[in-house]
């Protein structure tokens, strides 16, 4: 008796648990940060992270934001929880790079070497639109600090 209504009750469980892994298809995202044109030696260790637009449209909840870092010529690639490339939709993006404030002393406060405004959700104003056709250079940014 107990073991039929324990088959429905697994069945249940590993279709929630299937849709729930599913998600969407991930897009290839790469791209370039450059300051006044050209790629920054300060910016080499930094992260480009996408935050889901909700006010364009973008609902999705993650429980890992779409992230990279930036390599030393500029460049990053995103990964979603891990796997490369991010789901469509709109993002609102920051990108943060920081450096000890004491040179001598890894862990003291950091300090924000790009500009503080896009560093922070609440006042980016950094958007990009993740889509499967996107042009060459679309996800590159450009700073002016």
């Amino acid at each position: 008796m107990r073991s039929i209504r324990i088959v429905p009750l697994c069945a249940l469980l590993c279709a929630v648990a299937a849709a729930g892994c599913g998600g969407s298809k991930l897009v290839p995202v790469e791209g370039k940060v450059s300051v006044k044109g050209k790629p920054a030696d300060f910016v080499k260790g930094g992260v480009v992270e996408f935050h889901p637009d909700k006010d364009a449209g973008n609902k999705q909840n993650y429980p890992d934001n779409p992230r990279g870092t930036i390599d030393e010529n500029g460049k990053y690639t995103l990964s979603t929880a891990g796997k490369p490339g991010a789901p469509p939709g709109a993002y609102k993006v920051t990108i943060r790079v920081t450096a000890p404030s004491d040179p001598k002393d890894q862990y003291s406060k950091p300090k924000i070497l790009t500009d503080p405004a896009n560093s922070e959700l609440a006042t980016t104003n950094l958007k990009k639109e993740v889509k499967a056709d996107a042009p060459a250079g679309h996800y590159d940014f450009e700073l002016a600090k």
